[in-house]
């Protein structure tokens, strides 16, 4: 009966579905970088692409290779990793490879990886498990508890300083928490409680940081410093019209007017090459994908299994709507990579980890 109800609402098998999608981000995704290593006709950095397609072969072979792991195994180590993803924050903290004024890289076997994104699987789980366990134990047991150990992941991040990542994971508290049978009630009074106290945040904030919320208030305030990259992504979105310019064809990509466009940024590239049908069809790509992972939580029996489809979805989704909003500059810039598009070896293993999983859990 349940392959029946999803025949009849997709057509297709949500898995299928997935796959085909994640074949064309794959594909969206190396043209996208192949053209922003581009300035002015000759191709620059090749190095990097090359090393996108590695990340790519890899993550294919980790989807797969995750699709045949028992997802119950998830909650027998859930607590166990969590401790795991600790331990790795503090040796970034300790020995991590500094960039770009962030520390937020190990360096193993000539690979940098980035714990801070292994949190946000490695934190689906723990949440998963926690609501999935302590099901109306109260506002402490239930609430409370949970929140305080998942802070010091947070504090960790914040520490790098990776803000994106670290707000990323309490929208992943509140909306996991929203999920589960625990009492909506409480996450409300600790939303308004964080609200109340979000002010005394200010004096905590990197200068940069303060500099990107004033930005994101005012892009002139600073148009040759920390606004210029919401400038000129406005203006490369805007310039893509309907239909785009075409491929290799973007003048602020091409001209070079366009910082990290490789990475955070890549969504102007797709706009400005594509226009706002190429957005849109982007769009429909990643709602495939969301809906077809909650449409198999929504006939999942097993409260952990439910739970961890939807902590998947509401990352990805996360991830989607802030990148998207900061290249249109209706949200500040925070560092979120695009899902499955940008530039990154980390963050694309994470995602393709989640999407093997995914897949486990429809087999069974």
């Amino acid at each position: 009966m349940f392959n029946n109800i999803l025949h009849f609402r997709t057509g297709f098998k949500p898995a299928k579905i997935i796959i085909t999608c994640l074949i064309l981000l794959t594909i969206l995704s190396l043209s996208s970088i192949y053209s922003s290593l581009h300035q002015g006709g000759a191709f620059t950095d090749q190095g990097i692409f090359y090393k996108e397609i590695m990340w790519i072969i890899i993550s294919w072979i980790i989807l797969m290779l995750f699709s045949l792991i028992n997802y119950r195994i998830y909650f027998d180590f859930a607590y166990i990793l969590y401790g795991i993803n600790i331990c790795l924050l503090i040796a970034v903290d300790l020995f991590g490879r500094s960039a770009l004024g962030a520390q937020r890289w190990l360096n193993i076997g000539g690979f940098n990886f980035q714990p801070s994104e292994l949190s946000k699987i490695i934190t689906i789980f723990f949440l998963a498990r926690v609501f999935s366990s302590e099901v109306n134990k109260g506002f402490l047991r239930g609430v409370i508890a949970p929140f305080s150990v998942l802070m010091l992941n947070v504090l960790l991040i914040v520490k790098q300083p990776d803000l994106g990542t670290a707000l990323v994971l309490v929208f992943l508290f509140f909306l996991m928490g929203f999920a589960s049978s625990n009492k909506k009630r409480y996450f409300v009074a600790l939303i308004i409680a964080g609200l109340i106290f979000s002010p005394f945040a200010w004096n905590h904030l990197k200068d940069y940081q303060k500099k990107r919320l004033i930005v994101f208030i005012n892009p002139n305030a600073e148009p040759l410093g920390a606004g210029y990259t919401i400038i000129q992504s406005k203006i490369a979105i805007g310039s893509g019209q309907f239909f785009g310019k075409g491929f290799l064809s973007g003048t602020q990509n091409q001209f070079n007017f366009l910082p990290e466009r490789h990475t955070d940024f890549i969504f102007t590239v797709i706009a400005e090459e594509w226009g706002f049908l190429g957005a849109i069809i982007l769009l429909m790509i990643y709602i495939f994908i969301i809906n077809n992972i909650l449409l198999v939580a929504r006939y999942k029996k097993d409260n952990f299994a439910q739970l961890l489809l939807i902590g998947m979805a509401c990352l990805f989704f996360i991830h989607i709507f802030i990148n998207i909003g900061m290249t249109l500059g209706i949200l500040p810039v925070v560092g979120i990579p695009l899902l499955f598009i940008s530039y990154g070896g980390t963050h694309l293993l994470v995602s393709f980890m989640l999407l093997g999983i995914f897949l486990n859990i429809y087999r069974q």
